[in-house]
């Protein structure tokens, strides 16, 4: 008797601003479902607040103003905390819809090192 294949997971498929995005399984730490978001005063609109991930404070990025986007901002319903580069940040996403076996053609994939410059310079 074989075994089934171990299903593997190539990415997430977001909400953000109303349309459906993907992210690469490789850039994604963990989903958090309904946290918390302390605002930040002053801060610029491409930054939705901070979260505490794991004992650690990130910064909650918003896609929709960060990329431009057409839309509201991310509602912050679930957050994602991603890796590009060698930064740890979130972002506010107004769902996770499903984890996907693989890319998706048809949907545009969430730019997130374009997220990293416009959030942290």
């Amino acid at each position: 008797m074989t075994e089934p294949a171990a299903s593997k997971v190539a990415g997430l498929v977001v909400r953000v601003g109303g349309a459906r995005w993907y992210l690469g399984v490789e850039s994604v730490v963990e989903v958090l479902r309904t946290p918390t978001i302390a605002r930040i005063p002053g801060a610029p609109a491409t930054v939705a607040g901070l979260v505490n991930h794991r004992g650690h404070v990130l910064t909650v990025a918003d896609p929709v103003r960060a990329l431009a986007l057409p839309g509201q901002g991310g509602s912050g319903r679930d957050v994602v905390v991603v890796e590009e580069g060698s930064q740890r940040f979130a972002l506010a996403v107004d769902a996770v819809i499903e984890l996907v076996p693989e890319a998706r053609t048809g949907l545009a994939a969430l730019d997130l090192e374009r997220v990293r410059q416009v959030v942290f310079g």
